[in-house]
Parts: C-alpha cells; sequence; structure tokens
C-alpha cells in the first residue's frame, strides 16, 4: 500500500506547501482525490458479500482482498488446518476445461512462496480430466483453487476505473467552483508577482474583507475576466451522482438512497425492481465463488457459505416497512 505514504507525505508538508509551485499543488490535490475515492471504493468491493463458516485459520479480511484484488484465492492444507492465500497458476499446468492443477500461493509479506498442488473438479468422476498440457495430474493435491468469476478477472480493475472517474469529477467540480469564486486571470509587472500572490491568499482563505498597506501600486495590475457558468456545478454533480449510481449498481448495493424528489412516490413494487437489478453483477460473482466453496467443503469437510453483506439489512428494512402506518403507503 505505498499510496498510503504519498497521502502522509501530502500532510507532512505542513507550510511548506505553500511554497509549492501552482503545478505540483494542483496535482497534489488530485492524488487527494483519488486517494480518498480509491479508499472508500476499496472497503466497497471488499464487502460485496462475506464467507459464513471460513475455518478460525483462515482469515477473512484475506480471503476478501485476494478476491478482489486477483479474482481469485487458493485454500490448501498446511500444518494440519485450512489456510486461504492468493494463487497464480503455474506454467501449463491446465487441463481440457482450464482448470489448473497447480499455483504458487503466496503471502502479504513474502515469507510464504510454494507451489501447490490443487484438485481439478470433475477429476474424481472421470480421470481424463487430470491430463494437463505438462502431464497427469496425481491424487497428491492439497488444495482448491476458488476464482471470483469465470474469468478470474480482478474487480479491483473496477475500483480504480470508478475512483479515477468520481475523483476527477470532484475536481472538476472544485475548480469550478474556485472559477466562480475568482472568475478573472491576474497579470502583473515581474517586480510585484510575489507581493500580488500573497494579496491574494488572504481571498483564499474567505477573508471577510482585505486592507492594502500600499505593498504594490494598484495600476500596475489587472484583471483579464473570462467567462463563467454556474450550470456546470449541477452537471458535475450529477455526473458524480451518475457514477456512484453506476458503481453501487456494479457492486449489488441498493440504491433506493439515490432516488431524488421526483422517486419518492413510487410504489414499492417498482422501488423493488430497481434493487433486484442492483444484485445481478454480485450474484455472478457469488454463484462462481460457492462453486468452489462447494469443492472445498467436499475435500475438506467444512460448510462454507458466500452471503451478501446487504442481505441482513434488507430483510431489517422489510420488517419495518411492514410495521409502517397504512398512511405511509402510496397507492398507484
Amino acid at each position: 500500500m505505498l499510496w498510503f505514504n504519498n497521502l502522509f507525505n501530502i500532510y507532512l508538508l505542513g507550510n511548506d506547501a505553500g511554497n509549492m509551485t501552482n503545478k505540483k499543488l494542483a496535482k497534489m490535490k488530485n492524488n487527494i482525490a483519488f486517494q480518498n475515492q480509491f479508499a472508500l471504493k476499496v472497503l466497497d468491493g471488499e464487502h460485496r458479500y462475506y464467507i459464513e463458516g471460513l475455518p478460525e485459520s483462515c482469515s477473512q479480511r484475506v480471503v476478501l482482498q485476494s478476491l478482489l484484488w486477483y479474482g481469485s484465492v487458493v485454500f490448501f492444507e498446511k500444518d494440519g488446518s485450512l489456510i486461504a492465500l492468493p494463487g497464480v497458476p503455474t506454467g501449463q499446468a491446465f487441463n481440457v476445461y482450464g482448470d489448473p492443477a497447480e499455483a504458487w500461493v503466496f503471502s502479504a509479506v513474502g515469507q510464504y512462496n510454494q507451489p501447490v498442488k490443487l484438485y481439478l473438479p470433475g477429476s474424481d468422476e472421470n480421470a481424463f480430466l487430470k491430463n494437463t498440457i505438462a502431464g497427469k495430474a496425481g491424487n497428491d493435491y492439497k488444495g482448491v483453487y476458488v476464482r471470483e468469476n469465470d474469468l478470474c478477472y480482478p474487480f479491483i480493475r473496477h475500483v480504480i476505473w470508478y475512483a479515477e472517474a468520481v475523483a476527477d469529477s470532484m475536481r472538476t467540480l472544485d475548480v469550478c467552483r474556485q472559477n466562480i469564486k475568482q472568475p478573472y486571470i491576474i497579470t502583473a509587472e515581474e517586480s510585484i508577482v510575489n507581493s500580488v500572490k500573497e494579496f491574494f491568499k488572504q481571498r483564499d482563505i474567505n477573508q471577510d474583507y482585505i486592507i492594502s498597506s500600499g505593498v504594490f501600486p494598484a495600476d500596475k495590475i489587472a484583471l483579464l475576466p473570462f467567462e463563467t457558468n454556474a450550470d456546470n456545478l449541477d452537471n458535475a454533480t450529477e455526473l458524480i451522482d451518475w457514477y456512484e449510481n453506476k458503481w453501487r449498481e456494479l457492486c449489488g448495493f441498493e440504491n433506493n438512497g439515490q432516488i431524488d424528489k421526483k422517486g419518492e412516490n413510487l410504489i414499492s413494487t417498482e422501488v423493488d425492481v430497481n434493487n433486484e437489478y442492483t444484485w445481478i453483477s454480485v450474484d455472478k460473482s457469488m454463484d462462481t465463488i460457492q462453486r468452489g466453496l462447494d469443492n472445498v467443503n467436499k475435500l475438506f469437510g467444512t460448510n462454507m457459505q458466500v452471503k451478501k453483506y446487504e442481505q441482513e439489512v434488507t430483510e431489517n428494512d422489510d420488517i419495518r416497512r411492514d410495521d409502517t402506518d397504512d398512511s405511509d403507503t402510496v397507492s398507484e
């Protein structure tokens, strides 16, 4: 997580931040905006679901992070108990279905990096499935390869894309706000540039009024106005909301909280249609994960199930909805 260092360095600059050039300061603000969105969306991505019945020897955090960052996770037996770590299929050890017979499994800080032989689904029913490009796999497997999706496409790529889109839109909104606050370009003679900068810093901190002590002659500066449009603020805000709604749909989170005033009169069945749509993406991943967990359960005697984090919240909301007064119900 090297980006943490960049974030901390920003705040460690302290008063030195005032000595940064405008270009460096703008880049720093862009980095902060992305880092904030990235952190929020990583947490969203990790908490689309959780694994119920996970053995104590396995870390829920590591399992969810491995699925998020690598699109897969390997459950394997180590020293008499079940361990779960990220793993990458090795070489050409794939059978006709594209299932890996071996993976390099590694830990977060590198103290473990070993090949693990994997169970090939269906090979106990048909030995043909043990044939790989690298040779015939044996029965001495120790682990199971669990996909997050059929392509093992890392969801972290979606996190990065939406974090960049939202961060860029929010910075655009911030720049629009600044332009409306100061809709002009300042020109000044070279000899008084620094004095002018110090003078206008008082505007940046929203000082009520500014009294000039005659540090520089006013006739040596000029303001070149440029057109600003307050509608840009609304457009940027709507774009941010659109990205956030699409992100929540992708994560399988309910979007009812994003409905505007015009949506308040929707009947409950119309609102529920939107919620059902948001589940589609995460359901696909959960189906794939559960198929892998079923193999782990069969081989290691566990009883793991993948569950939605939002499921309990939805059930509680249904209970509260049933308890509401009839006067709160909108008729068709």
